[in-house]
């Protein structure tokens, strides 16, 4: 645009340029000619007033006499003077020469000679055949008649330029002696005119020539002058065109830049903005520019951003950056990166300042999934903490209830007080249990099942569970949905599901259950924290109060609950958590106030076939092998030995890991089985079972533990068919799984 303009500036200063030039050679044509035609009329006039002197000159003397020639006859219109011819003492005869004549014989004479002055007698009334008047004479003469005193032009005779000049010749007292016999003349008339007719062809020559030099410098001035115009054009619009070229640059990295950029007053006017920073704020860029950055940025931000603003204004810090708000029109907020700095004028003074946003809203989303995670982490690690000791506790009051019962008569008062112990913690088991489910540190067993088998196999239970009073609609896919799950697990995600919307809406209502597939790409997965793939989908749905927002992000946490007092544990949804982790799924619960909440659960699909799962009743028959006993819990190793020995067993106690190691050295000769804790100090039930393998290759092991997440992520024990008790365990439980590894 800018060389554009130039470019036109430039042809309007050539055109004015040469305009000018023109103007000045035209101004100085025009004097010279104006200068030719003064010097050709002074001439004229200079030469006219010399015939005219002459003429007064004869006339002061009433003529001259001349000797009588063949060109100098006696003049017939001076016949009436006595004296008009003389014959001198030696007989050469005279005539008298009248003014008027002797000019007309000087005017004969110098029409010889072009290059000099012609001269002319002339008049209306002529009296010879010479004073007859041309066309331009007459018309002099003419206008003689009408007063004008003097008639003067350029004119073109036999091919060559003269300045004509005439004046009137006024009727004297000598001239009567002619006129008068011809025509009554009256002295003062204006009816004879005298012309002179100076040639100009010297004048122009010289005119031309100081033209042509005027023409010369003229067009000096003039190439120079252009050429001035050109290269001073050439320069400027060739750095015009680097100045556009530059802001072209800078245009199409302002304008596609993928941060935002703004450029602010230091009164916090926006004075101009690109279209990424109109994008992360929502707002087209003529309305930005009415706004101020305070009024878009969020209020709980502002303060801190004024300080920093006015701390960079004062010079207190070169550069701002920071996480920050802004507010969109439609209300939403969007987190930013916010880098500011100050612009100074070229006397030093802050001119504006220039920010750099860049969104990290999505950046902000994962990093509070990340932080929800680790939470959730961390809490099911003391969780499952918990747990193990707790279940290290539990299996002692159990196995010690249960050798009581063993040992006293059914009759006996106490047994109605062992069993209520054992039914307590039966119950306790159960809350480690869910612990140990949210923290994933539960061992399962994940085989392939159709999930619309399990919800359809769980109707029953789930409306028995949630009353006649609310409507339970289940519509299961129409293809077959095939996870890897544990069935029982599934089952108590859909029970504490059922017991939650039940208590959602107490006096009725509706839930629903549907199954489905899902494929999940990349970019979908990467925003909702999920693995791309495709998914079998559980979504549990009731039309209760829902979820208040302050309360969604806290309700998968442990003993999180708000309802009242003894109402519940706080630990169903917890437990759902964790179970749906450990199945590799994922959860999404979405909830308005009013309107009810639904639960999204994603499973993995598998292409593996389905099996089924077929419980077998187990005798507790005693035994006499030997069994290695490694359990650092003295309390927990102590009534395993007392279980085990009162059913025919003999042990081997151990305390550590590589306590178990040395005596298992020992007497590997007579041990049958190690019973091994999973997490032992020195070394753990896997190492211990390695250094067993290793010195007895095939030896029997059971493994044993509250929390057997380290026996998990080792998958090689699965794949060797390895044996797990999950405490607490009961001396049925422990003698029952015993006798099937040794017999195995």
């Amino acid at each position: 645009m800018q060389v554009r303009r130039l470019r036109n500036y430039t042809l309007w200063l050539s055109t004015l340029w040469t305009l000018l030039i023109a103007a000045s050679f035209g101004l100085g044509y025009r004097q010279q000619k104006a200068e030719t035609l003064s010097i050709g009329l002074a001439e004229a006039r200079a030469a006219l007033e010399k015939d005219l002197l002459y003429r007064r000159w004869a006339q002061g003397y009433g003529g001259v006499y001349a000797p009588v020639t063949r060109n100098n006859q006696p003049n017939p219109y001076l016949s009436g003077i006595p004296e008009r011819d003389i014959r001198t003492p030696a007989g050469r005869e005279l005539t008298l020469v009248n003014p008027t004549s002797m000019l007309r014989q000087v005017f004969e004479m110098a029409r010889k000679q072009p290059e000099l002055s012609q001269g002319h007698l002339s008049s209306l009334s002529p009296l010879t055949p010479e004073n007859t008047p041309d066309p331009w004479e007459q018309k002099a003469l003419q206008s003689f008649e009408l007063g004008a005193r003097e008639k003067s032009e350029i004119q073109v005779i036999n091919g060559q330029p003269y300045m004509r000049l005439m004046r009137p010749m006024m009727t004297q007292h000598p001239c009567l002696k002619c006129h008068l016999s011809v025509e009554e003349v009256m002295p003062g008339a204006g009816r004879i005119g005298i012309s002179v007719s100076v040639p100009l062809a010297q004048v122009q020559r010289a005119m031309r020539s100081t033209l042509l030099v005027s023409a010369l410098g003229h067009s000096l001035f003039w190439i120079l002058g252009m050429a001035g115009i050109g290269l001073g054009a050439r320069n400027l619009i060739g750095k015009a065109a680097t100045l556009e070229q530059s802001e072209l640059r800078f245009r199409s990295t302002f304008e596609q830049a993928p941060v935002g950029i703004a450029h602010m007053a230091t009164d916090g006017r926006l004075i101009l903005v690109n279209r990424r920073f109109c994008d992360i704020v929502g707002c087209p860029a003529n309305q930005m520019l009415e706004r101020t950055i305070h009024q878009i940025t969020h209020p709980d931000d502002l303060e801190a951003f004024q300080e920093h603003v006015r701390l960079l204004l004062n010079g207190r810090i070169p550069v701002y950056t920071a996480e920050q708000r802004y507010r969109r029109p439609d209300g939403t907020s969007v987190w930013t990166i916010l880098t500011l700095s100050l612009v100074h004028s070229a006397k030093g003074l802050p001119a504006y300042m220039i920010g750099v946003v860049e969104d990290i809203t999505e950046r902000q989303k994962l990093e509070e999934q990340l932080h929800q995670s680790q939470k959730m982490e961390s809490i099911g690690a003391l969780a499952g903490g918990i747990a193990h000791d707790f279940n290290n506790i539990l299996t002692v009051i159990i196995g010690n209830a249960a050798l009581m019962q063993m040992n006293i008569s059914r009759e006996s008062p106490l047994m109605t007080y062992l069993q209520q112990m054992l039914d307590a913690s039966e119950r306790a088991a159960g809350l480690t249990r869910g612990l140990l489910a949210f923290s994933r540190k539960h061992a399962i067993t994940l085989v392939p099942v159709d999930l619309n088998t399990v919800v359809q196999n769980i109707k029953k239970l789930l409306l028995m569970v949630i009353g006649e009073r609310h409507e339970l609609i289940i519509t299961p896919a129409p293809q077959k949905l095939t996870v890897l799950a544990d069935v029982s697990q599934l089952e108590q995600v859909l029970m504490n599901l059922a017991v939650n919307a039940h208590d959602a809406v107490p006096d009725g209502g509706r839930i629903t259950i549907s199954t489905g597939s899902e494929t999940i790409d990349a970019d979908v997965a990467t925003a909702a924290g999920i693995m791309p793939g495709s998914y079998a989908t559980i979504i549990f749905s009731d039309n209760g109060g829902g979820i208040p927002k302050e309360n969604l992000e806290r309700i998968f946490e442990p003993f999180f609950t708000t309802k009242a007092q003894g109402k519940g544990t706080g630990l169903g949804l917890s437990i759902v958590y964790g179970i749906v982790r450990q199945h590799n799924g994922h959860i999404r619960v979405y909830s308005e106030v009013g309107y009810g909440t639904t639960f999204r659960i994603y499973l993995p699909l598998t292409h593996a076939a389905q099996v089924s799962a077929q419980e077998t009743a187990q005798l507790f028959p005693r035994g006499t092998e030997t069994i290695l006993v490694a359990e650092d819990d003295e309390n927990v190793r102590k009534i395993v030995v007392d279980i085990l020995e009162a059913y025919g067993y003999k042990t081997v106690v151990a305390v550590a890991g590589d306590d178990a190691v040395l005596k298992f050295q020992q007497h590997q000769d007579t041990i049958s089985l190690a019973f091994l804790d999973a997490i032992m100090p020195r070394k753990n039930g896997w190492q211990v079972y390695e250094e067993i393998q290793r010195i007895r290759p095939g030896t029997k092991v059971l493994f044993t533990s509250g929390y057997t997440d380290e026996i998990i992520r080792k998958e090689s024990i699965l794949a060797q068919r390895a044996q797990i008790l999950t405490k607490p365990v009961s001396p049925s439980l422990l003698l029952t799984k015993l006798r099937e590894v040794l017999d195995s």
